[in-house]
């Protein structure tokens, strides 16, 4: 799995590391399934690693990566899962501007707005429907399709449009999907609904952010307004994306000094969780 493939990249040089199931010192799991709750690694060291949209169990995990904005201790560690993306595809700052540059040096785009969604649920539905009264928004997703069918390269496809549709099922603090990252990587202006702190770690002036229904006819005026105004339009493109230009350089080195902050520490002083009740110790 991909995210296995983190942890041992971060500790590689540090730790020797021998992957098994029999009696492993350490436990590494996701929200899919149970098997840690097995009585077999009992005696493990569990760290979870939630990659959805869900909070970590500190009755049965010893330690936790999640999208939350916890605070516990050693415990845990707040991964922003857009971090979790750019650091498996080696994205950087530098790579979106060269994204960014080329649109702008690009001939003029013609289509509006674009979206790819094959979920049908969430509040997006209620937005397009509004916004698409001004303007037609071409979805090459698997719901409500109106391009011939669903896209096969999604980047290819938004790198046609100036907008976006890049909302999330639900709205929850610290939990960011791809959405708004393929958005931006195909060098089109999302329109975000979801995690209202992603301006901690995305600039806010190279998306729009709706944040309920009361703020939709306000939101779809500005979207008009940039889509009339080449100057404005082009302005946004020109902002860096991040708002620290080393955000994920410096993010996994936090993450790394997590991980070996366990492994370095005799398995006995790791443990943090017993059968019955919490157990903080330094």
């Amino acid at each position: 799995m991909r995210w296995i493939r983190l942890i041992i990249e971060d500790v590689k040089d540090y730790i020797e590391i021998e992957i098994t199931k029999d009696n492993p010192d350490y436990m590494i799991y996701n929200v899919f399934g149970c098997e840690h709750l097995v009585n077999k690694y009992n005696s493990s060291i569990k760290i979870a690693f939630f990659t959805e949209n869900n909070l970590p169990d500190f009755t049965e995990a010893d330690y936790a990566l999640g999208f939350g904005h916890l605070n516990f201790l050693d415990r845990y560690f707040a991964f922003p899962y857009i971090a979790y993306l750019l650091s498996l595809k080696n994205r950087t700052e530098k790579d979106f501007k060269a994204v960014r540059d080329k649109v702008l040096s690009s001939p003029k785009r013609l289509k509006f707005c674009a979206a790819v969604i094959s979920n049908p649920i969430g509040f997006r539905f209620k937005f397009m429907k509004k916004l698409n009264k001004y303007k037609k928004i071409d979805n090459g997703g698997q719901v409500h399709n109106n391009v011939g069918g669903p896209v096969k390269n999604k980047k290819e496809f938004l790198m046609q449009y100036k907008f976006s549709i890049a909302m999330e099922n639900s709205e929850a603090d610290g939990y960011a999907s791809e959405k708004i990252i393929d958005a931006l990587w195909a060098g089109t202006i999302p329109i975000y609904y979801g995690d209202y702190l992603i301006d901690e770690y995305i600039n806010p002036k190279t998306y729009i952010l709706i944040r309920d229904n009361y703020e939709i006819n306000e939101k779809i005026e500005y979207i008009k307004k940039i889509d009339s105004d080449d100057k404005l339009y082009r302005s946004i493109l020109k902002e860096k994306v991040f708002v620290d230009d080393f955000f994920v350089e410096n993010i996994t080195n936090e993450r790394k000094k997590f991980f070996l902050h366990i492994f370095q520490q005799k398995k006995e002083y790791a443990k943090r969780v017993d059968k019955y009740h919490f157990d903080y110790r330094d």
